[in-house]
């Protein structure tokens, strides 16, 4: 270690030997010692080894400036291959869209800066393309969020509409929801699934034998059933009903209703009935067919509420109406005879569902 003021005076030459010698010590020591030199000038260097760091003195030659430190590698300095920080980069909080402050040599229009506090904003050809805040991340000018697949050869992209009147916030479902549901809105916002609108037709079953025609597993999400006749007929009198039931089977009682059969010729007479066990389409003569809808429709809750009008092969022609509140969710509707016993013999029925 040597330090030394540089100025060497008029000596005897053994001393004058000695002076210079000290000075150039001094030199190649970087003017090393515990303390720093005596005597400083500008851009001098001194090696302080009490905190082990090389430090430079500043133009003014008013202070040091540390280079570096003397035990390190490179004076622990990021060489321009790159290497390993181990403290905060503290980039210039100036940078705009156009020159951020994070960039590259080729591209210096393209990288990061600071939007304003705690905001860090992204841009590409000098145009602020999205930031990241507190909030979360904005997309700027309807850019898109866009998702590759998986060779990323081509994606799915969201993006905003082109105006907006306020900001709208969608909160997605904490669950997957189950087959054939949708996402739907409470008008906050708050997204969930629920059952989608649709419309099934089943398959249509011959009226030719038995004496009642089930159709069961009707789903819960149902709330608007059609039943078809297609020319069904049967051996006897007994007029036709349509039933409904649930988990616990058809119900038989609690219909509320009536309808009525009018001839068409030679002049038009009604006869109108009421019932309890059905809704009943009502008046068709034995081996007449069958021909109509019958609309069921969802009142609230598990009440049902129906309506149809029935055409025969002959000269009549009947209507229905009438309400019935079951015990449970509808899951099934039957169509058989008040009395239960006469045969189906001609003709096909089908219904449809909607919800």
């Amino acid at each position: 270690m040597a330090q030394h003021d540089y100025i060497i005076s008029n000596q005897s030459g053994a001393a004058f030997r000695g002076d210079l010698n000290n000075g150039l010590a001094a030199i190649v020591s970087q003017n090393s010692g515990a303390a720093q030199p005596s005597t400083t000038y500008a851009y001098q260097w001194w090696a302080d080894t009490t905190t082990g760091l090389l430090k430079i003195r500043n133009a003014a030659n008013s202070a040091w400036i540390t280079v570096g430190t003397l035990a390190d590698a490179n004076l622990g300095l990021l060489s321009l291959a790159g290497g390993t920080l181990t403290g905060a980069v503290l980039a210039d909080d100036a940078g705009t869209a156009a020159l951020p402050a994070i960039a590259f040599d080729g591209d210096t229009n393209t990288g990061i800066f600071r939007k304003g506090a705690d905001q860090l904003g992204l841009s590409t050809g000098g145009a602020e393309r999205g930031f990241i805040d507190s909030n979360g991340v904005t997309i700027q000018a309807q850019g898109d969020l866009r998702l590759a697949d998986s060779d990323s050869s081509n994606w799915v992209a969201l993006h905003a509409p082109a105006t907006v009147a306020s900001n709208i916030t969608l909160t997605v479902p904490s669950t997957v929801g189950t087959a054939d549901q949708a996402l739907v809105t409470d008008g906050t916002g708050a997204l969930s699934f629920a059952s989608r609108s649709q419309l099934v037709r089943t398959t249509s079953v011959a009226t030719t034998s038995g004496t009642s025609i089930d159709f069961t597993s009707i789903p819960n999400w149902a709330r608007r059933i059609t039943v078809m006749l297609d020319g069904v007929s049967t051996n006897g009198t007994s007029p036709v009903q349509i039933q409904l039931g649930d988990s616990g089977g058809v119900e038989t009682s609690g219909y509320f209703g009536g309808g009525a059969a009018i001839t068409l010729t030679p002049s038009a007479v009604a006869t109108y009935v009421s019932y309890s066990s059905g809704f009943v389409i009502a008046g068709i003569t034995a081996g007449n067919s069958r021909f109509g809808l019958l609309t069921l429709a969802n009142s609230g809750g598990n009440t049902w509420v129906a309506s149809g009008t029935i055409d025969d092969s002959a000269s009549y022609a009947g209507y229905t109406q009438g309400a019935k509140a079951l015990s449970a969710t509808l899951d099934r509707v039957r169509l058989t005879t008040i009395n239960g016993t006469d045969t189906f013999d001609g003709g096909a029925v089908n219904i449809m569902y909607e919800g």
